[in-house]
């Protein structure tokens, strides 16, 4: 079975890369309806490490429309992943087409607040004693999902122009060159 968890976030708007986090790790989703039973989640740090590592398809859609073009994906490099302390992060290229111009002009004037969703396959999991909670362990990550709602609470989601995420990465390894400076004196 096909599993889709939504987040909530906000976002800024500038430029055609869509970024933030797919999946926010030990965060509680809100109350999940699947295969008659009701329940809530939490995704456990490096859940969908597997998928990554070994180089899986994973595609962008709008509300897990799997029948339509995705908006970019990992095996063309338009969607990169990784895996970090707070959840699975997530850049985007947008394409140059009406979809992505529709989806962006939704962004922009708040008609999508910027909530992620992700499609997956559980492979492990636990249950507390009465069922209501899950922990999930580790799963097959099939797709991203900019969706109209979400089933978890939080999520961070922008977009922006690739100089603003090429500025961004430039500062970033300016600071982790600071920061191994100073561990080494």
């Amino acid at each position: 079975m096909i599993s889709r968890r939504n987040l909530e976030g906000e976002q800024t708007i500038d430029g055609r890369t869509l970024a933030g986090y797919a999946a926010v790790y030990g965060e509680s989703s809100r109350e999940i309806v699947e295969g008659g039973r009701r329940f809530t989640e939490r995704i456990a740090p490096g859940a969908f490490n597997e998928t990554l590592s070994a180089g899986g398809d994973v595609k962008l859609f709008v509300n897990h429309r799997t029948d339509e073009i995705p908006l970019a994906r990992t095996r063309a490099g338009t969607l990169k992943l990784r895996s970090d302390r707070n959840g699975l992060a997530f850049e985007a290229d947008l394409p140059n087409t009406v979809r992505a111009d529709e989806l962006r002009a939704a962004l922009e004037r708040g008609d999508l607040s910027g909530e992620m969703s992700f499609g997956f396959i559980v492979t492990e999991d636990s249950w507390n004693k009465d069922r209501t909670q899950r922990l999930v362990k580790r799963g097959q990550l099939l797709e991203v999902s900019v969706v109209t709602d979400a089933a978890y609470p939080t999520t961070s989601s922008s977009l922006r122009s690739v100089s603003a995420a090429a500025t961004e990465a430039a500062h970033a390894r300016l600071d982790l060159h600071f920061a191994r400076m100073a561990r080494h004196g």
